[in-house]
């Protein structure tokens, strides 16, 4: 007899970033998914009015308590989060964890999206979360995905300065997927894999390898390229956040397959969940920047 795929999702944190996109996912595919938004929060604008697998309900998300009811209440099989990690966001993810656990929930997905995350720096509140969700006896799947093509311009502060800066050479590769991917990537595995494949599990996707300058070439001029050790961007929200990720670039830091224990990149590695979604067309760069 075949295991039975999840059947109940939920997701917190819909921001425009990744979240609603997760969101869209699911309802291009006509699968429910229940949206539970701060009180205070906007984002929910973004969301179609009238889709019937569409549900959206407010809570605190410091409250275990009240996330939890919910959870139960409506059953949730899988919870989605999407928190940003600027501003403490994840820190809050412990709390959403308790709920889980206490409410039932099979799964949660934490809000990785990103490169796998080292046990100390920037994003070190990623690790951190990992290690309290196995001491509770919650069940994570951590997605992996590289940057979204659509910062690149954000990364190297072209859209600020209007120049793309390089920090350091800009010769090591790097994985980029498009938000659209990985949000129809999660909507996908999470609705047409077995439990058993993803609890517990850290998958790895890539759209596309490249470096900062293979990148930079696909402006053809149109914009001046400048190296540098540091981005001119001081006081500038996140700038020592990008200079630090180009940087990774030079060790592998900024690849899918780089593994933060060993210090190395293994260039299969970074994509090697790509086959989940099998027959799908990964977008690049220059598609969806529209270069």
């Amino acid at each position: 007899m075949s295991e039975a795929l999840f059947k109940s999702f939920a997701i917190v944190g819909a921001g425009p970033h990744i979240g609603i996109p997760i969101v869209k996912a699911f309802l291009a595919i006509g699968t429910p998914i229940l949206v539970i938004a701060r009180p205070t929060s906007k984002n929910t604008s973004a969301l179609p009015d009238n889709d019937p697998n569409l549900k959206v309900v407010r809570a605190d998300y410091t409250s275990a308590s009240e996330v939890s009811a919910i959870l139960r209440e409506n059953k949730v099989d899988v919870l989605i989060s999407t928190v940003t990690f600027f501003f403490g966001g994840v820190v809050v993810q412990d709390v959403l964890a308790d709920a889980a656990k206490e409410a039932g929930v099979k799964l949660f997905v934490p809000s990785e999206f990103g490169v796998s995350p080292p046990a100390a720096g920037l994003v070190h509140e990623k690790h951190a979360f990992a290690v309290y969700a196995k001491s509770i006896g919650l069940p994570t799947l951590r997605v992996y995905n590289g940057l979204f093509h659509d910062f690149v311009p954000w990364l190297t502060a072209l859209a600020e300065t209007g120049k793309f800066h390089i920090v350091s050479k800009g010769d090591m590769p790097g994985s980029f997927t498009a938000i659209s991917d990985v949000a129809g990537y999660v909507a996908h595995i999470l609705t047409t894999q077995p439990p058993s494949r993803l609890l517990d599990v850290e998958v790895r996707i890539e759209g596309q390898r490249a470096t900062l300058s293979e990148i930079s070439a696909l402006y053809k001029g149109s914009v001046p390229v400048v190296h540098c050790d540091a981005l001119p961007i001081e006081g500038v929200l996140a700038a020592d956040v990008r200079t630090s990720y180009q940087q990774g670039f030079d060790v592998g830091r900024a690849s899918c397959g780089w593994n933060p224990d060993t210090k190395t990149d293994d260039a299969e590695l970074a994509s090697k969940d790509n086959s989940l979604w099998e027959g799908h067309r990964w977008l690049t760069i220059g598609e969806v920047l529209g270069l």
